[in-house]
């Protein structure tokens, strides 16, 4: 495949004779002006840009200094007809010149450095690739210490379940008080798991999740009741919907953390707006569940959206660490499930998971209202919810 050269020069008779040279060679763009060469290389990269020294307005040496800061891999290749050293000496200082050829110019020299600097373009291009893979694995290895001082630490505080089995014994007569105690006794258990998961990676232990016959309407129910004393997401925040009643193979603990995770980042979207909304929708698609969460918030653009899966990568500043929606996908996947987003600027995201059903019960039943609501609930019969 023949790779793209930029040629910049103000005489037209130099761009035709450089592109039918090197046309069958390379694929070779033409621009009259340093102008006209900022904006392409704002729309697409090139390799290697080649410039003549003297050009009206901006002449190729300043062209190459705005270069330097902008498209810093981008190699740059100066011609001139002049001997002029002091400004042979600026672009090579200022705008680091990959090479100077001198005009008139010969096919052979020209196309050799043209090789050779799509050879160091190529090259510079791996060799950051291969940082930024030192880097993540670098910051996984401190990620892995930090780990496990943090589950050592966790483990520690978990002594306080006793508390809530006196609570439970001296109590019992306070219905309110018992699903208070239900609650942290449900949270207990699964940051006691979470703790040991977190140990067991980083012993190198291969630890198997319990997976057992899952009703996911219940999941969504226990998600609700721990989200309602959660900062940032009040009664009128999170509505949940639930219009089916499937049953999966899956880790309640695992899903439990996916759709929390889901939930506190659509929070987060909607920080600031008096019109911040969450849902929660539980339906069935054929042989799959289909769980959806969405927002109100800002939306992402198709730039961000393409990497929100990746490890490290966040777009909530200090308060994320990029691990979250990660985690989210492994662990659907290991369930024989998916994970996808749909999102626009200024349109809000929606979560999409699918898992695959192994039974489907009849119409949900009404729930006992909370001693503490959070939303409405709406659970209707089975059908079809329309989500953004």
């Amino acid at each position: 495949m023949k790779r793209d050269v930029l040629y910049v020069d103000d005489e037209v008779e130099n761009l035709i004779v450089f592109q039918a040279t090197f046309d069958e060679l390379f694929n070779v763009v033409t621009v009259t002006s340093a102008e006209e060469a900022l904006r392409l290389l704002e729309q697409r990269p090139f390799p290697v840009v080649v410039a003549d020294q003297r050009m009206p307005r901006v002449s190729g040496g300043e062209l190459f200094e705005i270069m330097r800061q902008r498209f810093p891999q981008t190699k740059r290749v100066m011609l001139t007809g002049y001997s002029d050293t002091n400004a042979m000496l600026a672009s090579i200082n200022q705008g680091q010149v990959f090479y100077f050829i001198k005009k008139p110019w010969e096919q052979d020299v020209v196309y050799s450095v043209l090789v050779r600097a799509i050879e160091a373009y190529d090259l510079s291009n791996s060799n950051i690739v291969l940082t930024e893979r030192l880097v993540t694995a670098d910051r996984c290895a401190m990620l892995g210490r930090s780990a496990a001082e943090l589950a050592h630490e966790v483990g520690n505080q978990l002594c306080v379940l006793p508390l809530t089995e006196l609570i439970e014994e001296k109590y019992s007569h306070d219905g309110d008080l018992m699903e208070l105690a239900a609650i942290a006794r449900a949270t207990h258990d699964r940051l006691l798991q979470i703790v040991n998961e977190v140990k067991s990676f980083v012993r190198f232990e291969r630890e198997s999740a319990a997976i057992q016959k899952l009703p996911l309407a219940e999941v969504v129910r226990e998600v609700q009741e721990f989200l309602r004393y959660e900062n940032g997401i009040t009664a009128n925040t999170l509505t949940v919907e639930i219009n089916a009643t499937p049953s999966v193979e899956a880790n309640r603990v695992k899903l439990q953390q996916v759709l929390v995770n889901l939930i506190k980042n659509a929070a987060h979207a909607i920080r600031g707006r008096d019109d911040g909304r969450i849902s929660l929708s539980l339906t069935a698609e054929g042989e799959r569940a289909l769980i959806v969460v969405s927002d109100n918030g800002s939306g992402m653009t198709e730039e961000v959206a393409a990497r929100i899966w990746e490890p490290f990568f966040t777009t909530k500043g200090d308060e994320g660490t990029g691990l979250g929606l990660d985690v989210a996908r492994s662990i659907i996947e290991a369930h024989g499930g998916t994970i996808d987003c749909r999102t626009a600027p200024g349109a809000g995201a929606t979560f999409s998971i699918r898992l695959p059903i192994i039974e489907q019960q009849g119409p949900p039943q009404p729930q006992r209202p909370l001693a503490v609501p959070l939303g409405a609930v709406s659970e209707q019969p089975l059908g079809e919810v329309s989500c953004r």
